[in-house]
């Protein structure tokens, strides 16, 4: 009985092999792509959250107070008045950053951010209305992560619940 082999070596060609490697790079493009993408809207969520927990922090903190507050004066961009525990308080936008001082006197005022560094305030403006003092304050911020950037604007009201006789 005869064997019959088959000589024939099993292998890539050069058009196989360069076939693959434009598969394999086609395929590397566009995961890199998705990647680079998915980085970026990564910044822009950060930069989003930045300056939401930012305006969020700073409007609560200068609402808690102003609503058991009394003897207000100031507006524009920055805002005077005297807190529950009789400490003379004040607001202001300073550098790209609201600020805030709680002394005993407005003589000696002693500034401390009130927003972070990540997030600058691009206005603050405080607006006194009526007998029963209402504090209208409007803020806007841009907070910036790489190339991302945000900008939020928000407003609110706030009434003293002290009650003037």
């Amino acid at each position: 009985m005869k064997k019959i082999t088959n000589n024939k070596e099993r292998g890539m060609t050069l058009i196989e092999l360069i076939v693959a490697i434009g598969i394999f790079g086609l395929v590397s493009f566009v995961i890199f792509g998705i990647f680079i993408l998915a980085t970026g809207y990564q910044r822009r969520i950060i930069a989003v959250k930045n300056v939401e927990d930012n305006l969020r922090f700073a409007m609560e903190s200068m609402a808690r107070e102003i609503r058991t507050g009394r003897d207000f004066t100031g507006g524009g961009s920055q805002l005077n008045f005297t807190n529950a525990i009789d400490s003379k308080v004040i607001y202001r936008l300073n550098g790209g950053a609201v600020e805030k001082s709680e002394t005993s006197s407005y003589d000696d005022p002693n500034y401390l951010r009130v927003t972070g560094p990540e997030t600058t305030i691009d206005y603050l403006t405080f607006v006194l209305m009526g007998q029963q003092p209402r504090v209208t304050i409007a803020m806007g911020a841009t907070s910036k992560v790489g190339a991302q950037s945000s900008t939020l604007k928000v407003q609110t009201t706030v009434s003293s619940r002290l009650l003037k006789n």
